[in-house]
């Protein structure tokens, strides 16, 4: 991971910390992808669930089944994502304003 100052105007820099974030991005995915796969499996068991005997559905133990599932999805993934959204438009407004310098920099330059 890239450390360094607030705001970077070197274009090289700003290319490699591009390149970390794609990578991050990617990481990102993966997790994401394995985290909705896994989701999937628990959601096709808790339907094969309620084919069994006094599991059936509206049943208590399906309602509970299927609320530690939404609870689940609650807590674990909707709110890091909506973190995850958060820092993307922070990182794309600090984005706008280094090439807002670099845009005014150049043209005081002539």
């Amino acid at each position: 991971m890239i450390i360094g100052s607030k705001s970077v105007t070197k274009a090289s820099a700003m290319k490699e910390i591009k390149k970390q974030m794609e990578k991050d991005v990617d990481k990102v995915g993966k997790i994401a992808r394995n985290v909705r796969a896994k989701l999937e499996a628990i959601n096709k068991s808790n339907l094969d669930n309620r084919k069994k005997p006094s599991c059936e559905k509206e049943t208590g133990v399906d309602r509970s089944r299927t609320n530690m599932t939404n609870y689940f999805i609650d807590k674990e993934v909707q709110r890091p994502n909506d973190r995850l959204a958060t820092l993307r438009q922070k990182i794309q407004y600090e984005y706008r304003e280094v090439v807002e310098r670099r845009v005014m920099t150049d043209q005081m330059k002539r």
